[in-house]
């Protein structure tokens, strides 16, 4: 990180998720990422009496994040361009941002960046890391056909017969790559798709039944998610996302 500019801290030359040759400037990923990051020691600082939170908070909330403001969407990068093609220009970097990591924007950047990069990402999807969170942006939208699917691309074009094995590409879309699997990275961001961004699950130091924090959409056809054994705190409790209700549920055991 660099002496802070006036547009804020800045992050320079990065190689972000989308892997390019040449790095670069302020990568969106990256920068929220690390806001996030931030706030999370400065609130432990605080529980912990340390006098280093307030300095961290005043940090987290300088640290710049590209904007195109006439679009009121989150720029990959700086010297992004909603124009240009390719499968880097189409890796949803900035949606990373927003979930897992959380990143706190107004509904409106949030919507706008979702819409733009899901327009664009059909020549991403299939590539590994990122295509198995792709339905839970779409139900963001309230779109529960594209969500569904976004997940089969993503996700279930990735299985390989016979043994439900998840390669690293799309077997569909590259019949031709090496099998890799299974692939951990494409498994666990399904996973988390499933348990953290549709049930709408962020964990957090506040009372387990505040940790669900939107109305659960799920896929086209789902009903609901249901998971009958987590331990919260110590504490064996079942999961329940239905789709349509205000938020999802869990049920601690005695």
């Amino acid at each position: 990180m660099r002496p802070k500019t006036e547009r804020g801290y800045e992050i320079k030359r990065v190689i972000g998720i989308a892997e390019q040759t040449d790095p670069v400037d302020n990568n969106a990923y990256v920068n929220m990422a690390a806001t996030r990051v931030l706030q999370e020691a400065a609130a432990f600082a605080y529980r912990l009496k340390r006098p280093d939170a307030d300095r961290w908070n005043a940090i987290a909330s300088s640290i710049y994040v590209p904007i195109d403001k006439s679009r009121g969407i989150i720029l990959n990068h700086d010297r992004y361009s909603p124009e240009a093609k390719g499968v880097a220009e189409a890796t949803p970097e900035a949606l990373a941002g927003l979930f897992p990591v959380n990143y706190a924007v107004d509904g409106t950047t949030e919507r706008r960046t979702i819409e733009f990069y899901l327009g664009r990402v059909g020549e991403f999807v299939g590539y590994p890391m990122l295509s198995a969170l792709l339905g839970v942006y779409a139900t963001r939208l309230g779109d529960r056909p594209a969500a569904l699917r976004w997940f089969e691309q993503g996700y279930a074009d990735f299985i390989e017969d016979p043994f439900i094995e998840t390669n690293e590409f799309s077997r569909r879309r590259f019949p031709d790559k090496p099998r890799v699997g299974p692939f951990m990275a494409n498994l666990g961001g399904f996973l988390m798709s499933c348990l953290y961004g549709l049930a709408g699950l962020e964990l957090s130091p506040a009372d387990p039944s505040d940790w669900f924090t939107r109305p659960v959409v799920l896929p086209q056809g789902w009903e609901a998610i249901e998971v009958d054994r987590l331990y919260v705190r110590g504490r064996p409790a079942r999961l329940e996302a239905r789709h349509g209700t205000a938020k999802a549920t869990l049920q601690m055991d005695p």
